[in-house]
């Protein structure tokens, strides 16, 4: 087997150019680490996020970001080595690895909270993610593919669907119930949306730009918005009998956003946030008066347990949930790929291919 491999690697932030791709050595593997050789990996926001350098203070348990450092949440691909203590994986096993893998040991991970683990570090975090050719893993840390299922619709289902499960908890919608979903064209959006219809909700979608409304409607969304329309609440208690949404499912972030979503939420609602725009301050304005007057509820959304990206696999394999992947690119073009999602032009995912 070979020596070196190809990866993409930031040693600075700054724009799409500060992405190198260099060969670097094959990483080692220990003896309860499998390699996977990466067949895809997906492009997301938080890579922005993190090649720009807009970076949040580290959550409790997880270690100072890294640089250099290796972006990638997502990958998805076929083992080729396994170390001396691995038995449950062997060299030609299709797998894909956990975008939020717990410690399943620390006071939070034996409490449920897995999705809370404070001894952890997740790939594309603290750890070299999927922008290479080769990455090793801990067998614990992956999970198989379902037959039938190609690489590139595992990665663009692990981290886009798994948050969103963790949001339908935090903001459960079922028959009769409606939900408002911001940023309608993104890969987490339309995850939402997909698990929304799912659940037997109506769901309206909001976005910018108003070209996309036909395309939208077929991903999952029963009405399509315009979110710089200043009707836009108006128009969301038209279509729910005058009360608001049960719940707004906020995949934008940003205080704009989340001033929108309290505007078109019905009392008793709950608003979650699943993000913050990479290029905007995290900070959001609430006034007390309509936290009571309202008595709505405002849920944070973080990341997802080891269950939550299992059943993800499971509804993956029964034909329940349909990752949409917009665009591929080879992994020696990185740079074009960020390009590209900061543009805003995607509806779905953006996929790399090592």
């Amino acid at each position: 087997m070979e020596q070196t491999m190809m990866a993409v690697r930031l040693f600075e932030h700054g724009g799409p150019e500060v992405l190198q791709y260099l060969e670097v050595p094959i990483p080692q593997v220990g003896p309860d680490d499998i390699l996977l050789r990466v067949h895809a990996t997906a492009v997301n926001s938080w890579d922005i996020r993190y090649r720009t350098g807009n970076l949040p203070e580290p959550l409790p348990g997880r270690p100072a970001w890294p640089l250099p450092f290796q972006l990638g949440r997502d990958a998805a691909g076929e083992i080729v080595a396994t170390g001396t203590n691995v038995t449950k994986w062997h060299p030609g096993d299709r797998a894909v690895q956990l975008p939020h893998p717990p410690c399943r040991n620390c006071a939070l991970c034996i409490r449920g909270l897995e999705n809370l683990c404070v001894d952890t570090a997740y790939p594309g975090h603290q750890t070299f993610g999927g922008y290479a050719q080769y990455v090793v893993r801990h067998q614990d840390t992956v999970l198989p593919i379902p037959d039938g299922i190609d690489y590139a619709t595992a990665a663009a289902t692990m981290w886009t669907y798994t948050t969103p499960l963790n949001c339908a908890r935090q903001a459960p919608v079922g028959p009769g119930d409606t939900v408002l979903i911001t940023g309608a064209s993104g890969g987490m959006a339309t995850a939402c949306a997909q698990l929304a219809k799912l659940s037997g909700a109506t769901v309206i979608g909001t976005t910018t730009k108003a070209d996309r409304d036909d395309a939208l409607k077929t991903l999952g969304y029963d009405h399509i918005l315009h979110s710089t329309d200043p009707h836009l609440p108006a128009q969301v208690r038209q279509l729910t009998h005058g009360l608001g949404a049960d719940a707004v499912w906020d995949c934008v972030g940003g205080n704009d956003f989340f001033q929108l979503s309290l505007s078109c939420a019905r009392l008793g609602a709950t608003v979650t946030v699943l993000g913050t725009p990479p290029s905007q301050s995290s900070r959001l304005e609430l006034d007390a008066l309509t936290l009571i007057g309202q008595q709505v509820k405002i849920a944070g959304v973080r990341g997802a347990t080891r269950r939550d990206q299992q059943l993800c696999l499971q509804l993956l394999a029964a034909g329940h949930i349909h990752p949409i992947i917009d665009r591929s690119y080879p992994l020696a073009e990185a740079a074009q790929a960020h390009t590209y999602l900061e543009s805003h032009r995607q509806v779905g995912k953006v996929i790399l291919l090592p």
